[in-house]
């Protein structure tokens, strides 16, 4: 099988939006991951939103966002598809089938995440879709951001968008139809770090409506509660994540790095940590170091 150049491996994933491929550039010579859409999105205004889309997503760049390299629509089947970076390693999701993550580890890739949203939205584009089984675990440990599907600029009214994404990782604004922003992003990041924590979601329910109503209602238990090691302040950090008011979270996703990162050095690192990193890499080296350790 082959899509545009690409000569498609194997089927490596499906999901709601379409599938995933690996395949082989034989212009590069390399590996490559392919997303390959439903062809309804190649006619129509479906098909300038796509490519509006993913020239947005293309300009993203940071060391925790999947790379995108190249995008079009494959002329003999109408299939539109994006080229991203192939890595090996696997989904979030998968790791917490196996339980609960420690501290330290769980607040860097939590922080990373935290760090490429900010990119994301200073470029204007909402993720939409946080969750673990868009954040990819490769196999020295680094996380990368994937699946921006969902993204939609941030200056487009979102009121009429219909739901999309997860239950389970929803924020109220999405619930309700009212525009979601940045900070819409955190609170599903919240749910992740609580559940990285403690193995457990805070708004499970057994049906969309009881997931809903919990999220719009509930006030889920400390992470404490469930995980005694944690500290008061990981708690603090959480509840302001989930807080049902967007006004009431953090107003940047870089200011939740920010509190995470001294989070995740609570774990004691290989080697002192050399003096250029203070002079001028920032957090993205210290992030670097924490991943290795943790």
């Amino acid at each position: 099988m082959q899509v545009g150049r690409y000569e498609i491996l194997e089927i490596i994933g499906t999901g709601a939006h379409g599938r995933v491929a690996r395949a082989h550039d034989p212009l590069i010579g390399r590996l490559v991951a392919i997303k390959i859409f439903p062809k309804e999105l190649a006619s129509g205004e479906a098909r300038q939103r796509f490519i509006q889309e993913a020239r947005v997503v293309g300009q993203l760049s940071h060391p925790s966002i999947i790379t995108l390299h190249d995008m079009g629509i494959d002329e003999a089947t109408q299939t539109p598809y994006l080229v991203m970076e192939y890595l090996e390693g696997q989904p979030l999701d998968r790791i917490l089938e196996k339980g609960s993550i420690p501290l330290p580890r769980a607040c860097a890739w939590a922080a990373e995440v935290a760090s490429a949203l900010g990119v994301a939205h200073r470029k204007g584009v909402i993720h939409g879709d946080v969750k673990p089984a868009n954040m990819l675990i490769t196999n020295d440990g680094r996380l990368k951001l994937m699946d921006f599907g969902m993204a939609r600029l941030a200056s487009r009214d979102s009121a009429a968008t219909p739901l999309a994404g997860t239950p389970a990782y929803w924020c109220p604004e999405q619930i309700i139809g009212k525009p979601q922003d940045a900070r819409s992003d955190l609170f599903s990041l919240g749910i992740v770090l609580y559940e990285m924590v403690t193995g457990q979601r805070p708004f499970d329910a057994e049906s969309l409506q009881g997931i809903c109503a919990r999220v719009l209602s509930s006030t889920p238990l400390p992470p404490s509660h469930a995980n005694a090691s944690v500290p008061a302040s990981f708690d603090d950090l959480v509840a302001r994540c989930l807080a049902k008011d967007p006004a009431a979270r953090y107003a940047a996703a870089d200011a939740l790095a920010q509190e995470l990162y001294p989070l995740a050095r609570r774990a004691p690192l290989p080697a002192p940590m050399p003096q250029s990193n203070a002079n001028g890499n920032g957090l993205r080296d210290r992030a670097s170091r924490l991943l290795r350790s943790a």
